[in-house]
């Protein structure tokens, strides 16, 4: 299972960059988004307070997630660090375009 995950900060923003961003890069790979995550969030709450903890808490052993950037993972490194911790211990792949 491939995920997409897009976030951003303001309902003023669009998810299209990002959204186009990842396809360009899936389609050059030859790979398929199975499932699309997309919220409208602060970088600043937990990621278990958002989608992406429900994502980290269901991607399995194998799966793989792309994001256009690695700070749409979390505000600050500590939340980065936490989240690719999460995803190591988990034995998935992550894909960061930028």
């Amino acid at each position: 299972m491939i995920y997409g995950y897009i976030r951003v900060s303001t309902d003023k923003q669009s998810v299209e960059n990002q959204k186009f961003e990842i396809l360009n890069f899936v389609n050059q790979k030859k790979l398929v988004i199975n499932e699309w995550v997309e919220e409208v969030e602060s970088g600043g709450r937990k990621a278990s307070e958002r989608k992406l903890g429900k994502l980290l808490k269901d991607i399995k052993k194998g799966e793989t997630l792309i994001v256009s950037e690695i700070s749409r993972l979390g505000r600050s490194l500590l939340d980065v660090m936490s989240t690719l911790n999460e995803l190591m211990n988990k034995d998935c792949s992550l894909f960061s375009i930028k």
